[in-house]
């Protein structure tokens, strides 16, 4: 009888013991991310999600948007010009005049016309802009 009472508490405790390690090492309901800046606490159970703000956590509530009806509106507001290119082949024939261009990948390429382009932009904005104010004599 005292042996069976021994096992009877030692499987209690073994059981209870596994179970908290699987809970707490295996199973765990929430996991905390940062990225950047910026604290994310996820539920694995039921996909909701908080962002570490002004010392509490905030829901992150999930938007969803039609981009392409909004770019097409700022491209009509900004009066950009929308050529109809063929993007792989100007790309192609760009890293064939530009040997130096031919070791990126097609999407790092366009990343980086991206960047230097707009960044130009916006100088030749900004100098405009600010030679127009010296003119005037602000």
């Amino acid at each position: 009888m005292k042996g069976e009472k021994t096992y009877f508490i030692a499987g209690i405790v073994l059981g209870f013991f596994l179970s908290a390690v699987f809970f707490f090492y295996f199973a765990p309901r929430y996991e905390t991310l940062r990225e950047g800046e910026t604290m994310i606490k996820q539920d694995k159970w039921t996909g909701r999600s908080w962002r570490f703000a002004d010392e509490e956590w905030k829901p992150v509530v999930g938007v969803n948007r039609d981009w392409d009806k909004i770019d097409r509106a700022l491209m009509e507001a900004l009066r950009i010009p929308f050529a109809d290119v063929d993007a792989d082949s100007a790309l192609l024939t760009l890293q064939e005049k530009h040997p130096v261009l031919s070791d990126l990948k097609k999407e790092e390429l366009v990343e980086r016309i991206k960047l230097v382009y707009s960044r130009q932009v916006l100088v030749n904005m900004y100098l405009d802009s600010f030679l127009k104010a010296e003119a005037r004599g602000n």
